[in-house]
């Protein structure tokens, strides 16, 4: 048999263990997969009409790589309502989904003997497109202060050296739940200046956040969202925010998501990305920008659902022994940490040969997330009472392993 050599940055890719649990639920009639990053509800009616009135209008053919200029213009206005900043056209790419923004972002500014810093833990593309892209990730832990997690800024500061490129910061955070504040956005953006570093910010959660203070509200209506790096940071040379339509409209399978910078560096990107997939299909495009004009009232809706939903799994993990849970303050996540467990791959392989739930291994987000799991909280009421009583009998059947 003929053995190709496969590129050593491709081979350094590991399965996610999220993945081999969700395999193993899979095979398993009745199971209850609350490991992957997804709501169980499907996509409002309004946004799947769009959709086929777009295909029927004869919206089926290439638009511009970075998006047709209609829905780049319609982020560029729900941008500034949000946020009060203002993005031109140019400074705005459409993309299949976040995933490939953040991809194509990370392949433009790190190579090989680059390094990125991670506030960690985070959901495992960070490192893993690094690491295609020839680099070094560097996690910069989260620490834990009370009932939250926080931003340890000298972690941050102790990661950096002569070759980082990048500062990473996903918030609100997969898989903690975690939300930066401005001040502490500030103090990463000096950082950021002395060091001549971007920072990719991935606020694909923005709108999912819960019992904020006022100051993380959006100015002038009120709307909760979690702050932006756009408010605080000026420079668009040393910003790039990934967003994404798959969280705040539960639009996860339509694959669209797009990233604001400089003219300059969305120019870059997307002469690349002509290359890997070209612009993200026409129909959805269109799809998005009913999503971004109507789509506030669903917004005000999903939010309190997963709001209740963040209530029911912390009062049923609070019942548990040796479990501790940092808050979540934002997107759809709990992330408990089992005083016991010391591999959450094999534990959370256990749960769902014996009980059918499958939740994600803490391990999958880094090495700072061993002896955690994370639980996904946006399914209905019925799917998280079910899983949470079979995670609890689990706990206690098993209670000198857990």
């Amino acid at each position: 048999m003929t053995v190709v050599n496969l590129r050593d940055e491709i081979l350094a890719v590991a399965e996610s263990p999220m993945v081999q649990i969700a395999t193993i639920a899979e095979s398993m009639p009745g199971s209850l997969k609350l490991c992957y990053g997804e709501s169980d509800m499907p996509t409002p009616a309004f946004i799947c009409d769009a959709a086929t009135a777009a295909m029927h209008a004869g919206h089926t053919f290439y638009t511009h790589t970075a998006g047709c200029g209609e829905l780049r213009q319609a982020i560029a206005r729900k941008i500034f309502e949000l946020h009060q900043v203002r993005y031109d056209v140019p400074e705005i790419m459409a993309t299949t989904g976040g995933t490939m923004a953040i991809y194509a972002a990370i392949r433009a500014l790190v190579g090989r003997g680059d390094n990125a810093v991670i506030v960690s833990p985070a959901y495992a593309i960070f490192s893993n497109a690094v690491i295609m892209s020839g680099g070094q990730p560097r996690a910069a832990s989260l620490a834990r202060s009370g009932g939250r997690f926080v931003l340890d800024l000298d972690r941050v500061r102790s990661a950096i050296d002569a070759n980082t490129r990048l500062i990473i910061v996903n918030s609100p955070s997969n898989p903690t739940g975690w939300v930066v504040s401005e001040d502490e956005q500030r103090a990463l953006a000096e950082m950021a200046d002395r060091h001549n570093l971007v920072i990719l910010a991935d606020e694909v959660y923005e709108r999912l956040v819960y019992d904020l203070s006022p100051v993380a509200l959006a100015k002038g209506d009120g709307r909760s969202i979690a702050p932006s790096f756009a408010r605080v940071m000026h420079d668009r040379e040393r910003l790039i925010v990934i967003n994404s339509f798959s969280k705040t409209y539960n639009m996860t399978g339509w694959r669209l998501g797009w990233a604001q910078t400089s003219e300059r560096t969305i120019k870059a990107i997307y002469k690349a990305v002509e290359f890997m997939t070209s612009n993200p299909a026409a129909m959805v495009q269109q799809a998005g920008i009913t999503a971004l004009r109507d789509g506030e009232p669903y917004i005000a809706e999903l939010r309190d659902h997963y709001r209740r939903r963040r209530d029911q799994v912390t009062a049923a993990l609070a019942e548990l022994p040796g479990v501790s849970l940092p808050e979540p303050q934002g997107a759809f996540y709990a992330f408990p940490q089992f005083r016991n467990i010391s591999d959450s791959t094999a534990f959370t392989a256990a749960l769902v040969r014996d009980t059918g739930v499958a939740l994600a291994p803490g391990v999958g987000f880094g090495r700072d997330g061993e002896g955690y799991i994370r639980v996904c909280f946006a399914s209905t009421e019925a799917t998280i009472a079910e899983a949470m009583t079979r995670l609890r009998n689990f706990v206690m059947t098993n209670r000198g392993l857990v």
